[in-house]
């Protein structure tokens, strides 16, 4: 099953539910029910929006990714250049 992160709304906290492809989650009710877990105090019709695995995660507007890379902490981009692999002999 694949992995998709969710934003609340309410308090921009960031969670990663692992579901299936044709379940779909609007609320942070809906998400706690699934993963078992406490609502931490925000309201369960709090809505939610899918982060990842929603079309491209390039043209979203927030992802962990782009929030790494504005705060500076970390790079997604390689800038070394290409690479080259060894060359194959007849015998591998």
């Amino acid at each position: 099953m694949p992995l998709y992160e969710y934003r609340c709304e309410a308090d921009g906290r960031v969670v990663e539910v692992v579901h299936r492809m044709s379940e779909k989650f609007t609320t942070w009710g809906q998400l706690c029910e699934h993963m078992g877990r406490e609502l931490d105090g925000l309201p369960a019709d709090a809505p939610v929006s899918k982060l990842v695995g929603a079309g491209s995660a390039q043209n979203a507007p927030w992802t962990v990714g782009k929030q790494l890379k504005s705060d500076a902490k970390a790079s997604t981009n390689v800038r070394h250049g290409a690479t080259v692999s060894p060359m194959r002999k007849k015998s591998f």
